[in-house]
Protein backbone atom coordinates (compact mmCIF):
# COMPACT_ATOMS: atom_id res chain seq x y z
CA UNK A 1 0.00 0.00 0.00
CA UNK A 2 3.06 2.29 0.70
CA UNK A 3 4.42 1.66 -2.40
CA UNK A 4 1.09 2.85 -4.44
CA UNK A 5 1.18 5.69 -2.46
CA UNK A 6 4.51 6.85 -3.15
CA UNK A 7 3.54 6.05 -7.01
CA UNK A 8 1.05 8.59 -6.71
CA UNK A 9 2.61 11.16 -5.25
CA UNK A 10 5.43 11.24 -7.68
CA UNK A 11 2.81 11.25 -10.25
CA UNK A 12 1.54 13.77 -9.24
CA UNK A 13 5.19 16.05 -8.90
CA UNK A 14 5.61 15.18 -11.95
CA UNK A 15 2.37 16.45 -13.26
CA UNK A 16 2.71 19.74 -11.42
CA UNK A 17 6.14 20.62 -13.31
CA UNK A 18 4.79 19.81 -16.36
CA UNK A 19 1.93 22.67 -15.98
CA UNK A 20 4.45 25.58 -14.64
CA UNK A 21 4.55 28.54 -16.32
CA UNK A 22 7.70 28.73 -18.66
CA UNK A 23 10.60 30.05 -17.07
CA UNK A 24 12.64 33.34 -18.37
CA UNK A 25 15.29 31.77 -19.57
CA UNK A 26 17.39 31.38 -23.14
CA UNK A 27 15.45 28.31 -25.63
CA UNK A 28 18.32 26.10 -26.76
CA UNK A 29 16.71 26.02 -30.34
CA UNK A 30 14.29 28.92 -31.92
CA UNK A 31 11.15 26.37 -31.38
CA UNK A 32 11.92 25.41 -27.18
CA UNK A 33 10.82 27.49 -24.69
CA UNK A 34 12.11 30.82 -23.88
CA UNK A 35 13.61 33.43 -25.83
CA UNK A 36 15.88 33.76 -28.53
CA UNK A 37 17.55 36.36 -30.11
CA UNK A 38 18.86 36.70 -33.66
CA UNK A 39 21.19 39.80 -34.87
CA UNK A 40 19.98 41.51 -37.98
CA UNK A 41 22.49 44.52 -38.08
CA UNK A 42 24.79 46.21 -36.31
CA UNK A 43 21.73 47.87 -33.93
CA UNK A 44 18.96 45.82 -35.38
CA UNK A 45 17.53 42.57 -33.33
CA UNK A 46 14.62 39.84 -33.49
CA UNK A 47 13.48 38.60 -30.15
CA UNK A 48 11.40 35.63 -30.19
CA UNK A 49 9.65 34.09 -26.97
CA UNK A 50 7.95 30.85 -26.87
CA UNK A 51 5.56 29.80 -23.87
CA UNK A 52 4.33 26.77 -23.15
CA UNK A 53 0.65 25.90 -22.67
CA UNK A 54 0.77 27.00 -18.69
CA UNK A 55 1.93 30.60 -19.85
CA UNK A 56 -0.34 33.34 -21.09
CA UNK A 57 -0.55 35.57 -23.95
CA UNK A 58 0.56 38.57 -21.90
CA UNK A 59 3.30 36.78 -20.24
CA UNK A 60 4.92 36.03 -23.66
CA UNK A 61 4.62 38.97 -24.41
CA UNK A 62 6.10 40.94 -21.37
CA UNK A 63 9.26 38.62 -21.24
CA UNK A 64 9.55 39.50 -25.60
CA UNK A 65 9.59 42.74 -24.08
CA UNK A 66 12.34 41.77 -21.30
CA UNK A 67 14.40 40.82 -23.11
CA UNK A 68 15.25 43.40 -25.80
CA UNK A 69 15.31 45.73 -22.86
CA UNK A 70 18.16 43.38 -21.51
CA UNK A 71 19.76 42.93 -24.52
CA UNK A 72 19.38 46.51 -25.26
CA UNK A 73 21.77 47.32 -22.18
CA UNK A 74 23.85 44.60 -22.76
CA UNK A 75 25.07 46.35 -26.32
CA UNK A 76 25.45 49.53 -24.11
CA UNK A 77 21.99 51.20 -25.53
CA UNK A 78 20.22 53.16 -23.26
CA UNK A 79 16.52 52.47 -25.58
CA UNK A 80 14.93 50.68 -28.29
CA UNK A 81 12.04 51.03 -30.90
CA UNK A 82 9.95 48.19 -31.72
CA UNK A 83 9.67 48.29 -35.66
CA UNK A 84 7.20 45.23 -35.60
CA UNK A 85 6.12 42.82 -34.03
CA UNK A 86 3.87 39.77 -34.29
CA UNK A 87 2.38 36.65 -32.00
CA UNK A 88 1.34 33.21 -32.31
CA UNK A 89 -1.07 31.02 -31.11
CA UNK A 90 -0.70 27.24 -31.13
CA UNK A 91 -3.95 25.63 -30.33
CA UNK A 92 -4.19 21.52 -29.84
CA UNK A 93 -7.37 19.60 -28.54
CA UNK A 94 -6.83 16.34 -26.98
CA UNK A 95 -8.76 13.45 -28.11
CA UNK A 96 -11.24 11.41 -26.40
CA UNK A 97 -9.18 8.45 -25.52
CA UNK A 98 -10.37 5.05 -23.96
CA UNK A 99 -8.36 3.48 -21.12
CA UNK A 100 -8.86 -0.79 -20.59
CA UNK A 101 -7.10 -1.86 -17.78
CA UNK A 102 -6.66 -5.55 -16.45
CA UNK A 103 -7.06 -6.58 -12.81
CA UNK A 104 -7.77 -9.95 -11.13
CA UNK A 105 -10.83 -10.86 -8.91
CA UNK A 106 -10.29 -13.44 -6.33
CA UNK A 107 -13.35 -15.35 -5.51
CA UNK A 108 -13.61 -17.31 -2.41
CA UNK A 109 -16.68 -20.15 -1.82
CA UNK A 110 -16.45 -22.13 1.49
CA UNK A 111 -18.52 -25.16 2.28
CA UNK A 112 -18.81 -27.88 4.92
CA UNK A 113 -15.40 -29.46 3.02
CA UNK A 114 -13.29 -26.06 2.79
CA UNK A 115 -12.76 -23.30 1.05
CA UNK A 116 -12.00 -23.14 -2.46
CA UNK A 117 -10.27 -19.59 -4.17
CA UNK A 118 -10.40 -18.89 -7.88
CA UNK A 119 -8.59 -16.16 -9.44
CA UNK A 120 -10.06 -15.13 -12.51
CA UNK A 121 -9.11 -11.72 -14.77
CA UNK A 122 -11.28 -8.71 -14.81
CA UNK A 123 -11.04 -5.21 -17.07
CA UNK A 124 -12.59 -1.87 -16.25
CA UNK A 125 -12.74 0.03 -19.72
CA UNK A 126 -13.04 4.25 -18.88
CA UNK A 127 -14.09 6.31 -21.88
CA UNK A 128 -13.54 9.77 -22.88
CA UNK A 129 -10.53 10.49 -20.54
CA UNK A 130 -9.64 14.50 -21.45
CA UNK A 131 -12.32 14.28 -24.50
CA UNK A 132 -11.89 17.79 -26.28
CA UNK A 133 -9.27 19.36 -23.80
CA UNK A 134 -7.72 22.33 -25.44
CA UNK A 135 -4.73 23.73 -25.29
CA UNK A 136 -3.02 26.56 -26.41
CA UNK A 137 0.81 27.76 -26.88
CA UNK A 138 1.45 31.64 -27.45
CA UNK A 139 4.97 32.93 -28.86
CA UNK A 140 5.93 37.00 -29.55
CA UNK A 141 8.55 38.24 -31.74
CA UNK A 142 9.51 42.07 -31.93
CA UNK A 143 12.16 43.42 -34.07
CA UNK A 144 13.98 46.59 -32.43
CA UNK A 145 16.41 49.11 -32.91
CA UNK A 146 18.82 49.98 -30.36
CA UNK A 147 19.61 53.43 -29.57
CA UNK A 148 21.76 55.17 -26.90
CA UNK A 149 21.36 58.75 -25.81
CA UNK A 150 17.94 60.84 -25.63
CA UNK A 151 15.36 58.60 -26.27
CA UNK A 152 13.18 60.29 -29.72
CA UNK A 153 9.90 61.42 -28.37
CA UNK A 154 6.95 59.73 -30.65
CA UNK A 155 4.42 57.30 -31.22
CA UNK A 156 4.99 54.59 -28.76
CA UNK A 157 6.77 52.44 -29.57
CA UNK A 158 10.28 53.52 -28.18
CA UNK A 159 10.85 52.38 -25.13
CA UNK A 160 13.19 52.95 -22.29
CA UNK A 161 15.49 50.08 -21.34
CA UNK A 162 16.48 50.38 -18.04
CA UNK A 163 13.07 50.98 -17.30
CA UNK A 164 11.25 48.92 -18.71
CA UNK A 165 13.60 45.95 -17.55
CA UNK A 166 13.23 47.24 -14.35
CA UNK A 167 8.90 47.21 -14.13
CA UNK A 168 8.79 43.89 -15.75
CA UNK A 169 11.29 42.24 -13.39
CA UNK A 170 9.24 43.79 -10.24
CA UNK A 171 6.07 42.34 -11.80
CA UNK A 172 7.57 38.65 -12.22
Amino acid sequence: MKALHLVCISACLMLAGCASTTTYAPAETPKDYGYYSTKLGDDRYRISFNGNTSTSQNTVKDYALLRAAELTLQEGGSWFQVVDRGSDKETRSTPARTEVRRTEVIERDCGLLGCETRRRPAYTTTIGVEAGKERSKYSSSLEIVIGSGEMPSGDGHYYDAKELASTLRSAM
